[in-house]
Parts: C-alpha cells; structure tokens; sequence
C-alpha cells in the first residue's frame, strides 16, 4: 500500500474514533441524566428539550417533562439503551490500533532492510 495513502487511513481512524468516543460519552451523560421513560414513551426531565443529533445538546432548566423527539427515541432506543454505541467505539479503536501496528512494523521492516 502506498504510504501516503497509509498515513491518510490511519489519520481519518484517528480522528473518526475520536469524534465516535466523545460523542458516545457525551450522548451517555446527557442520557443518563436527563432522559426517563414513563408510560412507555420518552421524556426529557426538563424544557426546552435537549437533543442527541447532531451533537448531544442538554435540555434547559424548566422543571417539566417534554417529549423527545423520534430521532433521539432512534438514538437512544437503537444506540445508546443497548450500548451499540459503546460497542461501535470500541471496536473502531481496534480497528485503528491493528492498522496502526501493522503500519509500525510494516514501516520497521522496511528501513531495517535499508
């Protein structure tokens, strides 16, 4: 594989696995928090309502339930309730680990024959 390209893979896993870890940490404290179910639908415990897209967001400080909305149920029911979402960064720092050692040793190999 051409190093360039390497370096770019690796570089975009890098920073795609970041974005995925903080994302996840953060959807995760926003949800634990701030989140509840009750009569089998979801609610913020507080309005204005938060969000969990684009980026998890907190809802305001208004002591009142308020929906959330089907995007968030999607995220929460789908992600974040079964922890796919910790799973998936998990296993996208693996990915990037393996890629980043292969790379290493690739690149050990090659300049130790020089």
């Amino acid at each position: 594989m051409n190093k360039k390209l390497q370096i770019i893979i690796i570089l975009t896993l890098i920073l795609f696995s970041s974005y995925l870890t903080a994302y996840t940490i953060t959807a995760h404290g926003i949800s634990s928090k701030h989140i509840i179910e009750f009569n089998n639908d979801l609610y913020w415990r507080t309005s204005p309502s938060g969000s969990l897209f684009p980026w998890p967001r907190e809802p305001g400080m208004l002591q009142a339930l308020s929906k959330v909305n089907e995007i968030d149920k999607i995220i929460y029911y789908n992600l974040i309730k079964p922890f796919t979402l910790l799973i998936s960064s998990l296993i996208v720092w693996i990915i990037t680990s393996i890629l980043i050692l292969k790379s290493l040793k690739h690149l050990k190999r090659s300049s130790s024959s020089l």
